[in-house]
């Protein structure tokens, strides 16, 4: 028979705890009863007389029956409550049958009445700890009276005091049992208080991290990474499931080095071309007892202010210089080694030349083309302890491939036709100097191996020759290309490479460094000046307006060349705009034309009778995100750049369209670029 009457409070956590408990209690009573049965055994296997065990046989089987029964049902039981007390009074009956089946009373069976009531606080019964204890009494009484009546063994005042002993200790510890039951009852609620508003916070918590645009990196006591928020990640370009555990000394080695508690220090991370700057702070979390536990990291991307910060200096001192007419001949400009600069990114370069100069260390100079790599190498010459020898420099790409082995190790008389003469070679013309070799990743595959084995050997053998030359010389190298580009698709030797990486130096754009262009001029108008025989004293604020802010794709020397154009076209000596060449002309009146006014509203393209605003603002907004990842190449977070408007906004609107197609991994390659 199944139990189906309905109780409303069955499915909550209380029932559940004490259906749960309720299995402990079945099982615990059928170890008892097994216990029971193992002990009549032995009267039987020790006597071999009829005890009365054929009846304590029929008790333990009804025991076992009945635990059975009651254990097939907890799952099936809704009014939970109500059968916890059926087997409670279940066990007050099997208790009451074994003692009256002793027929004594004077035995220490009645302590099982103790272990129901214990049983029934272990089941958090609150009152039911107090009606056991009755109950139990009740049992114990009904006992007495029909051991001694029924039986008619002895009567029920015999052994009084030890009645009272036992049922006083019902009361007792059923009023102890409900009191600690109740405690802890209270204390259980309390933590499960505690433990919500716990989550409740951490829920808010990571609620405010997930949404501030600033970067929080959580880490432990040994600095490893215990939680970034989305912002973070963003940030660093990291993968959160690879970057949690690992040290934040890896992702960030300045970071390890923030002082806690102190200021906000700004550094910068990436290579040059994607370089970001980020300031940082902070805050060191400790125990009771000041021990350091963990450590929280806020991060701003300062990139833009930074940069913004710049172009704003930058335009005011242009704006200053430019100002009123500049006369050309009233500041001194200072050079080193003929480099012409007084930006950061100058100053740098000029501190890395005095430091490497002194040493034979081959040195590899990069940058853009006209950025002035020659005239490095050249300053690198002039400080080293080699300046009073010879510089040689040599454009490799300019070198025809059947005569630039040749050329620079030389021939021996005879070693082909036309050689009537030994000839020494650039190496040994450099010898005891310096050689640059310019345009380096020019070099065809069969020279690159040669001059890798100058570099290793310091020695040289000359086109037909035989004997090995010692090469005294220090190496110089530059190239506009991406040799690493070169390295991964082999066309330039790896071996060769690190060679000659050994000391790198970056000459940087005129981009990078617009506030040198006014020295820059300054110095270029008066060498032209002077090289074309005229006198010109004065630039218009117009002209230096013009010429500070045009973009130079061809660097220093494209500016060189438009100095000697407009020095050549001035009759007087005020240089003016008209001096400049048309194309810088033209892109000063394209960037400060005026925007070109908006089309009526019935020309426009994107209006169309019959449809709603909000539909054709939709079409066009698609139509804008679908072009922006067109043009960035698929690459997400470079479609967000070009339209002004952070990732996740981007990730929100391609969802509102249904155009996530594909993780983030697959489309932009990394998050980090």
């Amino acid at each position: 028979m199944s139990v189906a009457v309905a109780d409303a409070g069955a499915a909550t956590a209380p029932a559940r705890d004490l259906r749960a408990r309720l299995g402990w209690f079945l099982l615990v009573r059928l170890l008892l009863v097994s216990a029971f049965f193992a002990s009549a055994a032995l009267v039987y296997i020790g006597e071999r007389t009829d005890t009365g065990l054929d009846t304590h046989l029929g008790l333990i089987v009804v025991g076992y029956g009945v635990t059975a029964v009651s254990g097939l049902l907890l799952s099936r039981v809704q009014r939970i409550v109500l059968y916890t007390a059926v087997q409670i009074g279940v066990d007050l009956v099997l208790v009451s049958s074994v003692i009256v089946l002793t027929g004594s009373l004077e035995t220490p069976l009645p302590v099982l009445y103790n272990m129901i009531i214990l049983n029934a606080a272990l089941l958090r019964l609150g009152r039911g700890i107090t009606l056991t204890a009755v109950a139990a009494a009740l049992a114990y009484a009904a006992v007495i009276a029909i051991v001694t009546t029924v039986t008619g063994h002895g009567h029920p005042l015999d052994h009084v005091f030890i009645h009272c002993t036992n049922v006083l200790s019902f009361f007792a510890i059923g009023t102890l049992a409900r009191y600690l039951t109740t405690q802890l009852n209270a204390a259980e609620r309390l933590l499960d208080q505690q433990q919500h508003e716990l989550r409740r916070i951490e829920d808010l918590h990571r609620l405010v991290a997930n949404t501030v645009d600033h970067g929080l990196v959580l880490t432990d006591g040994s600095g490893r990474i215990t939680s970034a928020n989305p912002s973070a990640v963003e940030i660093f370009g990291i993968d959160l499931a690879t970057a949690l555990g690992a040290s934040l000394s890896s992702l960030l080695p300045d970071a390890v080095a923030l002082p806690g508690d102190a200021e906000a220090v700004e550094f910068a991370i990436g290579e040059a071309s994607a370089r970001r700057v980020l300031q940082m702070k902070a805050a060191t979390v400790t125990d009771a007892y000041q021990h350091a536990v963990a450590c929280v990291y806020v991060v701003h991307d300062v990139t833009t202010v930074r940069e913004m910060e710049s172009r704003l200096r930058e335009h005011e001192a242009i704006e200053a210089y430019a100002s009123s007419v500049q006369p050309l001949g009233d500041a001194a400009v200072t050079t080193f080694e003929g480099l012409v600069g007084e930006s950061d990114v100058m100053r740098r370069l000029f501190a890395m030349i005095e430091k490497i100069a002194p040493t034979d260390s081959t040195v590899l100079i990069t940058g853009e083309s006209g950025t002035g790599k020659e005239l490095v190498a050249r300053a690198v010459h002039a400080r080293s302890p080699r300046t009073r020898r010879e510089f040689v420099a040599v454009n490799c790409g300019a070198i025809p491939e059947t005569l630039i082995e040749s050329e620079f190790f030389g021939h021996v008389r005879g070693a082909f036709t036309g050689a009537i003469a030994d000839r020494p070679g650039l190496f040994r013309q450099a010898s005891g100097g310096t050689i640059f070799l310019d345009e380096i990743g020019e070099l065809s595959p069969s020279l690159q191996v040669r001059l890798l084995r100058v570099l290793q050997d310091r020695q040289i053998v000359p086109v037909g020759g035989t004997t090995a030359i010692a090469a005294d010389v220090r190496v110089i190298a530059a190239t506009n290309r991406d040799l690493e580009k070169l390295v991964a698709t082999g066309q330039f030797r790896e071996d060769l490479y690190y060679r000659l990486n050994v000391i790198r130096l970056e000459t940087p754009s005129l981009r990078e460094r617009p506030e040198d262009i006014p020295i820059l001029l300054l110095h270029l108008l008066r060498n032209s000046s002077a090289r074309h025989g005229k006198a010109i004293a004065k630039l218009s604020p117009r002209t230096m307006r013009t010429l500070a802010t045009y973009a130079y794709p061809g660097n220093i020397r494209e500016l060189e060349n438009i100095v000697d154009h407009a020095v050549t076209l001035c009759d007087g000596d005020l240089l003016t705009e008209h001096d400049l060449p048309a194309h810088i002309l033209a892109h000063e009146e394209r960037a400060s034309a005026p925007p070109c006014p908006d089309p009526e509203p019935a020309a426009s393209p994107l209006f169309t009778e019959g449809r709603s605003l909000d539909d054709q603002l939709e079409t066009y907004e698609k139509d804008m995100l679908l072009a922006a990842l067109d043009r960035a190449g698929g690459v997400r977070k470079r479609a967000a750049e070009l339209l002004g408007i952070k990732y996740r906004s981007l990730r929100h609107r391609l969802a509102k369209y249904g155009l996530m197609v594909g993780d983030d991994e697959e489309l932009d390659g990394s998050l980090g670029n």
